[in-house]
């Protein structure tokens, strides 16, 4: 509704219990304490919980004491914020959602029965609610605590990169043209699909992508219709368990892509369908590649920070050597990316993309060639697996 939303100032008395009072802090650097435990909580595989208390819209005045009251209940590594919409938020580290229900329940229990009556208080707790669906709100007589979606998202505000306006804006126009620019890339794919392989043309595949949530991606068919995926999987846990060696592609040897399918792949054509997903939203042109639900099942925590964002067409990683990195320098990648989306950066990458599909066609022709000098000495390949008799299944080696 036009004009419903209303700037918040910070009244005085709050401005004086910011700058005097040491656990409690402005709502900018509220939001990078948040981010800071996230990411010391991920690499030392603690939890913390933020308990966000807030009146209704319709009460403009927040009780001046209420601030001082709160900080009688915090421990001394709490940290609360005031922010611009009335709400105070405590940052509470080391702390499970049980920790922090009873830290809520605690804190209206002691507050002035005429708060409690009007307050409302939402918990957040991570991991727990991170990538996965909230629990049901819990409804107390008095006060309301709850954990929402839509809190969710205000707290998940803090660490999780919003999509600039700029870069949606990119996305729309640019994929809607090269849709329209590569149509009879698409028809002459489709046919020729149809010829060689019996089966649908396009490839649908559950992945992971903003926030973690699951979307359908669309991809050219370049393997024989229902065949073995399961070896896929263990090909994908054994480089990101080992984090240091080369993500090399099982393309080379693998015979389930059918005749023509390696040039699709190694031209990228097949990737075209997904000009559709960024039409819809799901993704963007540049950005972390969306991984499947199995790999994101062995990532450490850190390794979900490259879920703040869009996962993407092209990117950071794709441009700086792909196969050729390893899961560790994939993820750190993705992550520098995050943290550092730019107009400029993006159109880089963007540029940069088509040399790097070039040098990797390239690099493959003449890693056929030497192949070809080289005697054959048996089927193992470098990713140390075995294609058996059976084109459906593999051994380790």
């Amino acid at each position: 509704m036009k004009g419903s939303k209303k700037s918040y100032r910070i009244p005085k008395i709050f401005q004086v219990q910011l700058s005097t009072r040491n656990n409690i802090f402005a709502p900018e650097e509220f939001k990078a304490l948040v981010r800071y435990e996230r990411m010391r909580a991920d690499r030392n595989g603690s939890v913390f919980s933020v308990a966000v208390f807030s009146f209704p819209a319709n009460q403009r005045q927040i009780p001046p004491n209420l601030v001082i009251d709160m900080s009688k209940f915090t421990r001394a590594i709490d940290c609360i914020g005031m922010d611009e919409g009335g709400r105070i938020s405590v940052l509470l580290p080391d702390t499970s959602g049980d920790g922090a229900s009873s830290f809520a329940q605690k804190a209206l229990d002691g507050l002035d029965t005429l708060y409690r009556c009007h307050m409302t208080v939402e918990l957040y707790s991570y991991p727990d609610h991170w990538l996965v669906n909230s629990a049901e709100p819990n409804k107390g007589q008095c006060a309301e605590v709850k954990s929402v979606r839509s809190f969710r998202e205000l707290v998940e505000s803090y660490f999780v990169v919003k999509v600039p306006g700029w870069k949606r804006a990119l996305d729309i126009c640019v994929s809607a043209l090269m849709l329209v620019f590569v149509s009879p890339v698409f028809l002459l794919t489709a046919l020729f699909i149809k010829i060689v392989s019996p089966g649908p043309v396009f490839f649908k595949q559950t992945r992971i992508g903003y926030k973690g949530r699951p979307f359908m991606l669309y991809k050219f068919r370049t393997m024989k219709y229902e065949n073995n995926q399961t070896f896929h999987g263990k090909h994908a846990q054994s480089f990101i368990k080992d984090g240091n060696v080369p993500m090399v592609k099982l393309d080379g040897r693998d015979p389930r892509i059918f005749f023509g399918g390696h040039v699709l792949r190694k031209t990228c054509i097949d990737e075209l369908p997904q000009l559709w997903n960024i039409l819809r939203g799901d993704m963007s042109l540049v950005g972390p590649r969306p991984c499947i639900p199995y790999e994101a099942q062995e990532y450490l925590r850190w390794h979900t920070h490259r879920f703040d964002t869009m996962p993407g067409l092209s990117g950071l990683w794709q441009v700086s050597g792909k196969n050729k990195l390893t899961f560790k320098q994939m993820i750190r990648l993705d992550i520098t990316y995050c943290q550092h989306i730019t107009p400029l950066g993006d159109l880089a990458i963007i540029l940069r993309t088509p040399f790097a599909i070039a040098k990797m066609i390239v690099e493959s022709v003449i890693d056929k060639r030497n192949e070809k000098k080289r005697k054959d000495k048996g089927p193992v390949g470098d990713s140390g697996i075995v294609f058996t008799q059976d084109a459906n299944q593999l051994v380790n080696s």
